[in-house]
């Protein structure tokens, strides 16, 4: 049997009361409409503001340019970023981002090579009615623009301070560069102020006592004070790598002269030398421990009763391996007197 309109009506206003009887369902509907009144009032109601969007990257595009033209490149620090101030709708300038921004750098005032200060053009990414740029932190930046040149340039490295890092009773032979030249890469006015690059060793905390390989820093150098400063700040590595210096450094040692006897002994000899004591150098990459040092060896037989005098030059002998002395011309006498 079906419902009469009148009974339909019933139902309808039962339910809705029903509804309206439900905490949830009220407590629901409030908190909709609250939020709909304050997305009207925000949209329509709210007063403009002003905004600051932190950090908006600067871009320099050369492309199709007259800095292309001329066959220039941009040297400077690509990750330079200003602050940006919006005005507008509370609701809207306070979504923005950096992405929603564009800042520019104007190449009009690009004639020559060097550093050029460029003015900025600040802009939104996509066009609003509503929302204007108030201000920008920085109206400017200071680009340089320049052909690029790479050059290879000679390592110096001062060594006159290794031996204050040496311990006591060991000496410095010889330092090397593992790398003694480097590219340079950079404006080509600033490769053409470089005059060197320097390499400072970074040295160990301890005394070295034993040959090592040591790090070393390279710093360019300019003709001046102005131009170290300007070289440094455009100039880069062509290979980005590490750099050292093998320091070699000798022991000092004491060796007494000796004299060795091959034959059948013909009866009691004494050796007399001119010094006791010859100061040699040993490389501490050897494994060298004597303490004395051969400078000649004879045959009993051939030995006369009574003194035979001899002279050797220190430059004459055939030395170990790691094995150097101070004084090479050095002439030893060596009295030998068969009893």
């Amino acid at each position: 049997m079906k419902k009469s309109p009148e009974n339909k009506k019933d139902e309808r206003k039962n339910g809705l009361k029903h509804l309206m009887d439900n905490n949830k369902f009220v407590f629901a509907l409030s908190l909709f409409i609250a939020f709909l009144v304050w997305v009207i009032v925000a949209m329509y109601a709210s007063p403009e503001e002003s905004y600051t969007i932190y950090n908006v990257p600067v871009s320099v595009d050369t492309e199709n340019s007259i800095v292309a033209q001329r066959g220039y490149k941009t040297f400077w620090q690509s990750d330079e970023k200003i602050d940006v101030t919006v005005t507008g709708p509370r609701y809207m300038v306070t979504t923005l981002t950096p992405d929603d921004i564009i800042v520019a750098a104007n190449l009009n005032k690009v004639n020559t090579a060097g550093v050029s200060e460029l003015d900025l053009r600040v802009s939104l990414r996509e066009s609003s009615q509503d929302i204007t740029i108030s201000s920008w932190s920085k109206s400017s930046i200071e680009v340089y623009f320049d052909a690029e040149l790479t050059k290879e340039f000679d390592v110096q490295i001062d060594t006159s301070s290794i031996p204050e890092h040496i311990a006591e009773g060991y000496q410095l032979n010889k330092a090397e560069l593992t790398v003694s030249k480097v590219m340079l890469k950079g404006p080509e006015t600033e490769i053409n102020k470089t005059v060197s690059v320097i390499g400072d060793i970074q040295f160990p905390e301890e005394l070295m006592f034993k040959t090592d390989t040591v790090p070393v820093t390279l710093n360019l150098e300019g003709d001046t004070a102005a131009d170290t400063v300007s070289v440094n700040k455009y100039v880069t590595f062509a290979d980005e790598q590490e750099y050292f210096v093998n320091i070699n450094i000798d022991r000092i040692a004491e060796l007494a002269p000796s004299v060795e006897f091959k034959g059948t002994k013909t009866g009691d000899t004494d050796v007399k030398f001119n010094t006791n004591v010859i100061i040699a150098k040993i490389d501490t990459l050897t494994e060298f421990n004597e303490e004395t040092l051969p400078v000649m060896t004879l045959d009993y037989s051939s030995l006369k009763e009574g003194e035979n005098n001899y002279t050797v030059s220190l430059s004459t002998l055939d030395l170990p391996e790691g094995v150097r002395l101070t004084d090479p011309n050095f002439t030893l006498k060596i009295t030998i007197t068969l009893s």
